[in-house]
Protein backbone atom coordinates (compact mmCIF):
# COMPACT_ATOMS: atom_id res chain seq x y z
CA UNK A 1 0.00 0.00 0.00
CA UNK A 2 1.61 3.25 -1.09
CA UNK A 3 1.35 6.18 1.23
CA UNK A 4 0.26 9.68 0.19
CA UNK A 5 2.28 11.02 3.14
CA UNK A 6 5.62 9.54 2.17
CA UNK A 7 7.62 11.55 -0.39
CA UNK A 8 9.23 8.32 -1.50
CA UNK A 9 6.00 6.41 -1.74
CA UNK A 10 2.82 6.73 -3.60
CA UNK A 11 -0.14 4.49 -4.17
CA UNK A 12 -1.89 3.02 -7.22
CA UNK A 13 -2.03 2.88 -11.00
CA UNK A 14 -4.28 1.49 -13.53
CA UNK A 15 -6.83 1.90 -16.23
CA UNK A 16 -10.48 2.01 -15.21
CA UNK A 17 -12.39 -1.11 -16.23
CA UNK A 18 -15.84 0.34 -15.74
CA UNK A 19 -18.75 -0.60 -13.51
CA UNK A 20 -19.80 -3.36 -15.84
CA UNK A 21 -16.48 -5.23 -15.67
CA UNK A 22 -17.04 -8.96 -15.28
CA UNK A 23 -15.81 -10.87 -12.26
CA UNK A 24 -12.72 -12.79 -13.40
CA UNK A 25 -12.65 -16.61 -13.29
CA UNK A 26 -11.85 -17.96 -9.83
CA UNK A 27 -13.13 -14.94 -7.93
CA UNK A 28 -16.87 -15.56 -8.10
CA UNK A 29 -17.88 -16.93 -4.73
CA UNK A 30 -14.29 -16.66 -3.43
CA UNK A 31 -11.86 -13.92 -2.45
CA UNK A 32 -13.12 -10.49 -3.55
CA UNK A 33 -16.57 -11.98 -4.17
CA UNK A 34 -19.46 -9.67 -3.47
CA UNK A 35 -17.56 -6.52 -4.47
CA UNK A 36 -18.20 -4.25 -7.42
CA UNK A 37 -15.17 -2.93 -9.31
CA UNK A 38 -15.48 0.21 -11.40
CA UNK A 39 -13.68 3.29 -12.60
CA UNK A 40 -13.37 6.09 -10.07
CA UNK A 41 -15.78 9.00 -10.28
CA UNK A 42 -13.45 11.63 -8.81
CA UNK A 43 -10.73 12.19 -6.20
CA UNK A 44 -13.30 12.74 -3.45
CA UNK A 45 -14.23 9.04 -3.62
CA UNK A 46 -10.77 8.14 -2.32
CA UNK A 47 -10.96 10.34 0.78
CA UNK A 48 -12.74 8.11 3.30
CA UNK A 49 -10.70 5.00 2.40
CA UNK A 50 -7.37 6.81 2.57
CA UNK A 51 -8.32 8.40 5.88
CA UNK A 52 -8.97 4.97 7.45
CA UNK A 53 -6.18 3.07 5.70
CA UNK A 54 -3.47 5.56 6.66
CA UNK A 55 -4.31 5.93 10.32
CA UNK A 56 -7.21 8.39 10.49
CA UNK A 57 -5.47 11.43 9.03
CA UNK A 58 -8.01 13.28 6.88
CA UNK A 59 -6.70 15.18 3.89
CA UNK A 60 -6.89 18.94 4.04
CA UNK A 61 -8.76 20.88 1.39
CA UNK A 62 -5.43 22.23 0.11
CA UNK A 63 -3.95 18.74 -0.32
CA UNK A 64 -7.14 17.46 -1.95
CA UNK A 65 -6.91 20.29 -4.48
CA UNK A 66 -3.30 19.43 -5.35
CA UNK A 67 -3.88 15.67 -5.49
CA UNK A 68 -7.13 16.12 -7.38
CA UNK A 69 -5.41 18.23 -10.04
CA UNK A 70 -3.24 15.28 -11.14
CA UNK A 71 -5.93 12.63 -10.56
CA UNK A 72 -7.15 10.71 -13.62
CA UNK A 73 -10.56 9.14 -12.85
CA UNK A 74 -10.81 7.06 -16.02
CA UNK A 75 -7.48 5.39 -15.24
CA UNK A 76 -8.30 4.80 -11.57
CA UNK A 77 -10.28 2.04 -9.89
CA UNK A 78 -12.39 1.52 -6.78
CA UNK A 79 -13.90 -1.55 -5.16
CA UNK A 80 -17.36 -1.06 -3.63
CA UNK A 81 -19.66 -3.01 -1.37
CA UNK A 82 -23.15 -1.95 -0.43
CA UNK A 83 -22.66 1.23 -2.41
CA UNK A 84 -19.61 2.31 -0.37
CA UNK A 85 -16.06 2.61 -1.69
CA UNK A 86 -13.80 0.30 0.32
CA UNK A 87 -10.60 0.04 -1.78
CA UNK A 88 -8.82 2.36 -4.21
CA UNK A 89 -6.15 2.44 -6.91
CA UNK A 90 -5.11 5.61 -8.76
CA UNK A 91 -3.65 5.47 -12.25
CA UNK A 92 -1.51 8.06 -14.02
CA UNK A 93 -0.29 8.48 -17.59
CA UNK A 94 3.35 9.46 -17.15
CA UNK A 95 6.34 10.14 -19.37
CA UNK A 96 9.44 8.68 -17.73
CA UNK A 97 13.04 8.58 -18.83
CA UNK A 98 14.10 5.00 -19.56
CA UNK A 99 17.58 3.92 -20.65
CA UNK A 100 17.70 5.50 -24.10
CA UNK A 101 15.15 8.27 -23.62
CA UNK A 102 11.61 9.23 -22.58
CA UNK A 103 8.78 6.71 -22.88
CA UNK A 104 5.17 6.42 -21.70
CA UNK A 105 4.71 4.50 -18.45
CA UNK A 106 1.71 3.84 -16.22
CA UNK A 107 2.07 5.18 -12.70
CA UNK A 108 0.20 3.47 -9.86
CA UNK A 109 -0.59 5.18 -6.58
CA UNK A 110 -2.91 5.33 -3.57
CA UNK A 111 -3.53 1.58 -3.47
CA UNK A 112 -5.46 1.35 -0.22
CA UNK A 113 -8.01 -0.92 1.45
CA UNK A 114 -10.25 0.12 4.34
CA UNK A 115 -9.32 -1.87 7.49
CA UNK A 116 -12.59 -3.80 7.69
CA UNK A 117 -12.12 -5.11 4.13
CA UNK A 118 -8.52 -6.32 4.37
CA UNK A 119 -7.40 -9.87 3.55
CA UNK A 120 -10.13 -10.37 0.97
CA UNK A 121 -8.05 -10.11 -2.20
CA UNK A 122 -9.09 -6.57 -3.05
CA UNK A 123 -5.58 -5.20 -3.58
CA UNK A 124 -4.60 -8.10 -5.80
CA UNK A 125 -7.78 -7.75 -7.84
CA UNK A 126 -7.37 -3.99 -8.29
CA UNK A 127 -3.77 -4.42 -9.48
CA UNK A 128 -4.73 -7.35 -11.73
CA UNK A 129 -7.53 -5.36 -13.34
CA UNK A 130 -5.30 -2.32 -13.86
CA UNK A 131 -2.56 -4.37 -15.53
CA UNK A 132 -5.04 -6.34 -17.63
CA UNK A 133 -6.68 -3.16 -18.88
CA UNK A 134 -3.29 -1.72 -19.87
CA UNK A 135 -2.54 -4.92 -21.78
CA UNK A 136 -5.91 -5.15 -23.51
CA UNK A 137 -5.83 -1.50 -24.54
CA UNK A 138 -2.20 -1.71 -25.72
CA UNK A 139 -1.49 1.24 -23.43
CA UNK A 140 1.77 1.85 -21.55
CA UNK A 141 4.04 -1.26 -21.64
CA UNK A 142 5.66 -0.50 -18.26
CA UNK A 143 4.01 0.09 -14.86
CA UNK A 144 5.77 1.79 -11.94
CA UNK A 145 4.90 2.57 -8.35
CA UNK A 146 6.30 3.62 -4.98
CA UNK A 147 5.63 1.29 -2.08
CA UNK A 148 5.25 2.16 1.59
CA UNK A 149 5.98 -1.46 2.52
CA UNK A 150 8.59 -3.18 0.32
CA UNK A 151 7.23 -6.71 0.68
CA UNK A 152 3.85 -6.04 -0.94
CA UNK A 153 4.28 -5.76 -4.68
CA UNK A 154 6.79 -8.51 -5.48
CA UNK A 155 3.93 -11.00 -5.54
CA UNK A 156 2.36 -8.90 -8.29
CA UNK A 157 5.50 -9.00 -10.45
CA UNK A 158 6.96 -5.62 -9.47
CA UNK A 159 10.69 -5.58 -8.82
CA UNK A 160 12.77 -2.97 -6.91
CA UNK A 161 13.97 -0.96 -9.91
CA UNK A 162 15.82 1.86 -8.15
CA UNK A 163 17.46 2.63 -4.84
CA UNK A 164 18.01 5.87 -2.97
CA UNK A 165 20.45 6.91 -0.28
CA UNK A 166 19.61 8.97 2.78
CA UNK A 167 22.33 11.23 4.18
CA UNK A 168 22.80 13.49 7.20
CA UNK A 169 25.91 15.64 6.97
CA UNK A 170 27.07 16.95 10.38
CA UNK A 171 28.83 20.32 10.65
CA UNK A 172 32.26 18.70 11.07
CA UNK A 173 31.93 16.75 7.79
CA UNK A 174 31.02 19.57 5.40
CA UNK A 175 34.37 19.82 3.68
CA UNK A 176 34.73 18.91 0.01
CA UNK A 177 37.70 16.83 -1.11
CA UNK A 178 37.81 18.69 -4.41
CA UNK A 179 35.24 19.69 -6.97
CA UNK A 180 34.66 21.90 -9.98
CA UNK A 181 35.33 25.63 -9.98
CA UNK A 182 32.11 27.41 -9.00
CA UNK A 183 33.22 31.03 -9.45
CA UNK A 184 30.71 33.29 -11.15
CA UNK A 185 27.68 31.52 -9.69
CA UNK A 186 25.32 33.33 -7.34
CA UNK A 187 22.32 32.13 -5.32
CA UNK A 188 18.94 33.57 -4.54
CA UNK A 189 16.58 32.16 -1.88
CA UNK A 190 12.84 32.63 -1.80
CA UNK A 191 9.50 30.95 -2.41
CA UNK A 192 9.36 27.97 -4.81
CA UNK A 193 6.28 29.51 -6.39
CA UNK A 194 8.20 32.68 -7.19
CA UNK A 195 10.99 30.56 -8.71
CA UNK A 196 8.57 28.40 -10.68
CA UNK A 197 9.94 29.26 -14.13
CA UNK A 198 13.56 28.64 -13.13
CA UNK A 199 12.69 25.34 -11.42
CA UNK A 200 10.73 24.09 -14.44
CA UNK A 201 13.50 25.10 -16.83
CA UNK A 202 16.27 23.37 -14.87
CA UNK A 203 14.24 20.25 -14.15
CA UNK A 204 13.28 19.82 -17.82
CA UNK A 205 16.94 20.22 -18.78
CA UNK A 206 17.86 17.40 -16.36
CA UNK A 207 15.23 14.89 -17.48
CA UNK A 208 17.57 13.02 -19.78
CA UNK A 209 20.24 12.58 -17.10
CA UNK A 210 18.75 9.55 -15.34
CA UNK A 211 16.21 6.79 -15.93
CA UNK A 212 13.24 7.14 -13.60
CA UNK A 213 12.80 10.90 -13.90
CA UNK A 214 9.22 11.90 -14.74
CA UNK A 215 8.18 14.87 -16.87
CA UNK A 216 6.17 17.40 -14.82
CA UNK A 217 3.43 19.63 -16.19
CA UNK A 218 1.98 22.52 -14.17
CA UNK A 219 -0.19 20.25 -12.02
CA UNK A 220 2.72 17.92 -11.15
CA UNK A 221 4.92 20.94 -10.43
CA UNK A 222 2.34 22.17 -7.93
CA UNK A 223 2.56 18.72 -6.35
CA UNK A 224 6.34 19.11 -6.08
CA UNK A 225 5.86 22.46 -4.31
CA UNK A 226 3.21 21.16 -1.90
CA UNK A 227 3.93 22.50 1.57
CA UNK A 228 1.28 21.33 4.03
CA UNK A 229 1.78 22.90 7.48
CA UNK A 230 0.70 19.64 9.15
CA UNK A 231 3.56 17.84 7.40
CA UNK A 232 6.31 20.26 8.46
CA UNK A 233 6.78 18.68 11.90
CA UNK A 234 7.87 21.97 13.42
CA UNK A 235 9.95 23.11 10.44
CA UNK A 236 9.55 26.35 8.54
CA UNK A 237 8.04 26.79 5.10
CA UNK A 238 9.55 25.26 1.98
CA UNK A 239 12.34 27.39 0.50
CA UNK A 240 13.93 27.41 -2.94
CA UNK A 241 17.57 28.25 -3.66
CA UNK A 242 18.31 29.04 -7.30
CA UNK A 243 21.88 29.06 -8.62
CA UNK A 244 22.43 31.43 -11.55
CA UNK A 245 25.31 32.25 -13.84
CA UNK A 246 26.78 35.64 -14.59
CA UNK A 247 24.18 36.22 -17.28
CA UNK A 248 21.30 35.48 -14.92
CA UNK A 249 20.54 32.08 -16.42
CA UNK A 250 19.26 29.47 -13.95
CA UNK A 251 21.82 26.67 -13.63
CA UNK A 252 20.32 24.73 -10.72
CA UNK A 253 17.95 24.78 -7.76
CA UNK A 254 17.34 23.19 -4.37
CA UNK A 255 14.09 22.80 -2.41
CA UNK A 256 14.62 22.62 1.34
CA UNK A 257 13.35 23.65 4.76
CA UNK A 258 14.81 24.42 8.21
CA UNK A 259 13.59 23.25 11.62
CA UNK A 260 14.65 25.35 14.58
CA UNK A 261 16.91 23.60 17.10
CA UNK A 262 19.31 24.86 19.78
CA UNK A 263 22.06 22.95 21.57
CA UNK A 264 23.93 24.50 24.52
CA UNK A 265 22.59 27.94 23.62
CA UNK A 266 23.87 27.62 20.05
CA UNK A 267 21.72 27.28 16.90
CA UNK A 268 21.83 23.84 15.30
CA UNK A 269 18.92 24.02 12.92
CA UNK A 270 18.10 20.84 11.00
CA UNK A 271 18.14 21.50 7.26
CA UNK A 272 16.14 19.00 5.21
CA UNK A 273 16.65 18.83 1.44
CA UNK A 274 13.73 17.77 -0.76
CA UNK A 275 15.22 18.23 -4.26
CA UNK A 276 18.45 19.29 -5.91
CA UNK A 277 18.82 19.49 -9.67
CA UNK A 278 21.51 21.24 -11.72
CA UNK A 279 22.44 21.54 -15.36
CA UNK A 280 26.16 20.92 -14.76
CA UNK A 281 28.63 19.70 -12.09
CA UNK A 282 29.69 23.22 -11.11
CA UNK A 283 26.13 24.31 -10.30
CA UNK A 284 25.50 21.05 -8.43
CA UNK A 285 28.58 21.49 -6.25
CA UNK A 286 27.74 25.15 -5.70
CA UNK A 287 24.24 24.33 -4.46
CA UNK A 288 25.46 21.71 -2.01
CA UNK A 289 28.23 23.98 -0.73
CA UNK A 290 25.63 26.70 -0.18
CA UNK A 291 23.23 24.35 1.60
CA UNK A 292 25.98 23.04 3.88
CA UNK A 293 27.05 26.62 4.63
CA UNK A 294 23.53 27.85 5.49
CA UNK A 295 23.42 30.15 8.51
CA UNK A 296 22.19 28.51 11.74
CA UNK A 297 22.28 25.03 10.19
CA UNK A 298 23.54 22.02 12.09
CA UNK A 299 23.04 18.71 10.29
CA UNK A 300 22.05 18.90 6.63
CA UNK A 301 20.01 15.88 5.60
CA UNK A 302 18.25 14.41 2.60
CA UNK A 303 15.98 11.38 2.88
CA UNK A 304 16.19 10.31 -0.75
CA UNK A 305 19.08 11.03 -3.10
CA UNK A 306 20.27 8.94 -6.06
CA UNK A 307 22.25 5.95 -4.86
CA UNK A 308 25.23 7.25 -6.84
CA UNK A 309 24.71 10.91 -5.92
CA UNK A 310 27.79 13.05 -6.78
CA UNK A 311 27.55 14.52 -3.28
CA UNK A 312 29.03 11.30 -1.89
CA UNK A 313 32.06 11.80 -4.13
CA UNK A 314 32.39 15.49 -3.26
CA UNK A 315 32.39 15.07 0.52
CA UNK A 316 35.80 14.68 2.07
CA UNK A 317 34.24 12.54 4.80
CA UNK A 318 31.23 10.69 3.31
CA UNK A 319 31.29 8.16 6.15
CA UNK A 320 30.15 10.81 8.63
CA UNK A 321 27.15 11.54 6.43
CA UNK A 322 25.90 8.06 7.46
CA UNK A 323 24.57 7.11 4.01
CA UNK A 324 21.71 4.64 4.24
CA UNK A 325 20.45 2.80 1.15
CA UNK A 326 16.86 1.73 0.66
CA UNK A 327 14.52 0.68 -2.14
CA UNK A 328 12.62 3.35 -4.06
CA UNK A 329 10.76 2.82 -7.35
CA UNK A 330 9.20 -0.52 -8.29
CA UNK A 331 8.60 -1.51 -11.91
CA UNK A 332 7.14 -4.32 -13.95
CA UNK A 333 6.63 -5.15 -17.60
CA UNK A 334 2.95 -4.97 -18.58
CA UNK A 335 3.69 -6.31 -22.06
CA UNK A 336 7.13 -7.87 -21.92
CA UNK A 337 8.01 -7.53 -25.60
CA UNK A 338 7.05 -3.86 -25.81
CA UNK A 339 8.63 -3.05 -22.45
CA UNK A 340 12.03 -4.48 -23.40
CA UNK A 341 11.88 -2.81 -26.81
CA UNK A 342 11.07 0.58 -25.22
CA UNK A 343 14.62 0.97 -23.86
CA UNK A 344 18.18 0.70 -25.10
CA UNK A 345 21.01 -1.42 -23.72
CA UNK A 346 24.52 -0.53 -22.57
CA UNK A 347 26.13 -3.36 -24.54
CA UNK A 348 25.09 -5.69 -27.36
CA UNK A 349 22.70 -8.32 -26.04
CA UNK A 350 21.17 -11.45 -27.53
CA UNK A 351 19.53 -13.68 -24.97
CA UNK A 352 16.57 -16.06 -24.69
CA UNK A 353 14.70 -15.72 -21.40
CA UNK A 354 12.22 -18.15 -19.89
CA UNK A 355 9.82 -15.90 -17.95
CA UNK A 356 7.24 -16.87 -15.32
CA UNK A 357 4.47 -14.34 -14.72
CA UNK A 358 1.41 -15.40 -12.72
CA UNK A 359 -0.21 -11.93 -12.60
CA UNK A 360 0.15 -11.26 -16.36
CA UNK A 361 0.11 -14.74 -17.95
CA UNK A 362 0.43 -13.31 -21.45
CA UNK A 363 4.07 -12.59 -20.58
CA UNK A 364 4.89 -16.17 -19.63
CA UNK A 365 7.10 -18.22 -21.96
CA UNK A 366 10.34 -17.82 -23.87
CA UNK A 367 11.40 -14.51 -25.34
CA UNK A 368 14.37 -13.63 -27.51
CA UNK A 369 15.81 -10.17 -26.82
CA UNK A 370 18.32 -8.72 -29.28
CA UNK A 371 19.58 -5.16 -29.15
CA UNK A 372 22.15 -2.62 -28.05
CA UNK A 373 22.72 1.11 -27.71
CA UNK A 374 20.48 1.94 -30.68
CA UNK A 375 17.41 -0.07 -29.66
CA UNK A 376 16.12 -3.60 -29.37
CA UNK A 377 13.51 -6.11 -30.49
CA UNK A 378 11.89 -8.78 -28.34
CA UNK A 379 9.87 -11.67 -29.82
CA UNK A 380 8.55 -15.04 -28.72
CA UNK A 381 10.72 -18.00 -29.57
CA UNK A 382 10.89 -21.75 -29.26
CA UNK A 383 14.67 -21.74 -28.87
CA UNK A 384 16.38 -23.07 -25.76
CA UNK A 385 16.45 -20.58 -22.90
CA UNK A 386 19.68 -18.92 -21.71
CA UNK A 387 18.18 -17.51 -18.49
CA UNK A 388 15.14 -18.34 -16.36
CA UNK A 389 13.52 -15.71 -14.15
CA UNK A 390 10.20 -14.26 -13.00
CA UNK A 391 8.48 -10.98 -13.82
CA UNK A 392 9.72 -9.58 -10.49
CA UNK A 393 13.40 -10.05 -11.39
CA UNK A 394 12.80 -8.61 -14.85
CA UNK A 395 11.14 -5.56 -13.27
CA UNK A 396 14.16 -5.07 -11.02
CA UNK A 397 16.45 -4.53 -14.05
CA UNK A 398 13.94 -2.79 -16.31
CA UNK A 399 15.21 0.75 -15.57
CA UNK A 400 18.88 -0.23 -15.52
CA UNK A 401 19.33 -0.17 -11.76
CA UNK A 402 19.30 -3.82 -10.77
CA UNK A 403 21.95 -6.45 -11.40
CA UNK A 404 21.12 -9.79 -13.01
CA UNK A 405 24.42 -11.12 -11.67
CA UNK A 406 23.41 -10.20 -8.12
CA UNK A 407 20.00 -11.80 -8.63
CA UNK A 408 21.69 -14.88 -10.06
CA UNK A 409 24.00 -15.19 -7.07
CA UNK A 410 20.89 -14.93 -4.87
CA UNK A 411 19.37 -17.88 -6.72
CA UNK A 412 16.58 -15.76 -8.21
CA UNK A 413 17.80 -15.95 -11.81
CA UNK A 414 18.97 -19.25 -13.27
CA UNK A 415 21.74 -19.29 -15.86
CA UNK A 416 21.06 -22.04 -18.41
CA UNK A 417 23.85 -21.14 -20.84
CA UNK A 418 27.32 -20.40 -19.43
CA UNK A 419 28.21 -16.73 -19.81
CA UNK A 420 24.66 -15.57 -20.52
CA UNK A 421 24.08 -14.09 -17.06
CA UNK A 422 27.07 -11.76 -16.99
CA UNK A 423 26.56 -10.62 -20.60
CA UNK A 424 22.87 -9.86 -20.08
CA UNK A 425 23.57 -8.10 -16.78
CA UNK A 426 26.09 -5.76 -18.41
CA UNK A 427 23.60 -4.91 -21.15
CA UNK A 428 20.69 -4.17 -18.79
CA UNK A 429 22.68 -1.97 -16.37
CA UNK A 430 22.64 1.80 -16.85
CA UNK A 431 25.03 4.46 -15.59
CA UNK A 432 23.99 6.70 -13.88
CA UNK A 433 21.55 4.77 -11.74
CA UNK A 434 17.79 5.37 -12.00
CA UNK A 435 16.10 7.80 -9.62
CA UNK A 436 12.55 9.16 -9.35
CA UNK A 437 11.87 12.50 -7.69
CA UNK A 438 8.09 12.46 -8.26
CA UNK A 439 5.69 11.02 -5.68
CA UNK A 440 2.56 9.53 -7.23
Amino acid sequence: MGSPRDSGAGPGTGTGTGSGARVPPGLAGGRAAGYEFRAAADWAEFGAVLDLAYGGYPHSAAHSAVAGAVFEPKRSLVACRGGRVCATLAGYALEMTLPGGPAPVAGIGYVAVAPQHRRRGLMRELVRRALTALHEERAEPVAVLHSTEPGIYGRFGFGPASQVVGVSVPPEARGFAAGPETGGLVSDVGSPVDARAAVAEVYDACLAQRPGLVRRDDAWLRRAFEDRPEERHGAGRLLCMVASGAGGDARGYALYRLRANWERCAPRYALSVREVFARDPAAYAFLWRSLLDTDLAGAVGAAARPVDDPLLALLDDPRSAAPTVRDQLYARAVDLDRALAARTYSAPVEVVMEVRDAMCPWNAGRWRLAGGVDGAVCVRTGAAADLALTARELGAVLLGGGSLVQLGHAGLVTELRPGALRAASAAFRHDPAPFCSVAF
